[in-house]
């Protein structure tokens, strides 16, 4: 899908990018479900690994199209395990406010094969918890898929480690519109 088509269906927030819309439309989701896929093969992922909340639609769609399970990388406090089984990682989001990100461990095998996916990345400290969590965990994170990722240094080294597919930048977007 051109670029174009998804900016028309992500309204601008507050201080970010709004993007239900781009699921709420079942030709656009498809498309990006594709745009997603394009550079991972299902022989090479045993799990596909999504963030707490809106990384988890992408994160579904991407584990049926490539036949496997959907391991969810958790907010913290809503796991109904027991804490033997409970990895936490905390981290400061792009808002500046302190979170926590959980993970069950029993659900990432050790040498599971991941692909890490989120709607966007933009300071990646989600993202870096997330993968500390599933390293942790005795994860090979194969992969990160998002819709947009910023262009700084946190992403590139990412890049370089785990190989980035981000759909576009979100810089391209412009500023989002801030309300008066």
């Amino acid at each position: 899908m051109e670029w174009s088509e998804y900016v028309e269906r992500i309204e601008s927030a507050e201080y970010r990018y709004n993007v239900p819309g781009l699921f709420a439309d079942p030709e656009a989701f498809s498309a990006f479900v594709d745009d997603l896929l394009e550079p991972y093969d299902a022989t090479e992922v045993d799990r596909v690994a999504a963030i707490d909340a809106l990384g988890f639609v992408p994160g579904a769609a991407l584990a049926r199209e490539l036949d496997t399970g959907l391991v969810t990388v958790r907010k913290t406090g809503k796991l109904p395990i027991a804490d033997e089984h409970r990895r936490s990682e905390s981290l400061v989001d792009y808002t500046g406010v302190e979170k926590t990100l959980e993970l069950d461990t029993r659900m990432v095998p050790d040498g599971c094969r991941v692909l890490l996916v989120d709607d966007w990345m933009e300071t990646a400290s989600q993202m870096t918890a997330a993968l500390d969590l599933l390293e942790a965990a005795g994860a090979d994170v194969t992969g990160i898929a998002v819709l947009g990722a910023e262009e700084n240094e946190t992403p590139l080294a990412l890049e370089e480690e785990y190989g980035v597919h981000s759909v576009r930048p979100w810089h391209s977007l412009g500023e989002p519109k801030r309300e008066q």
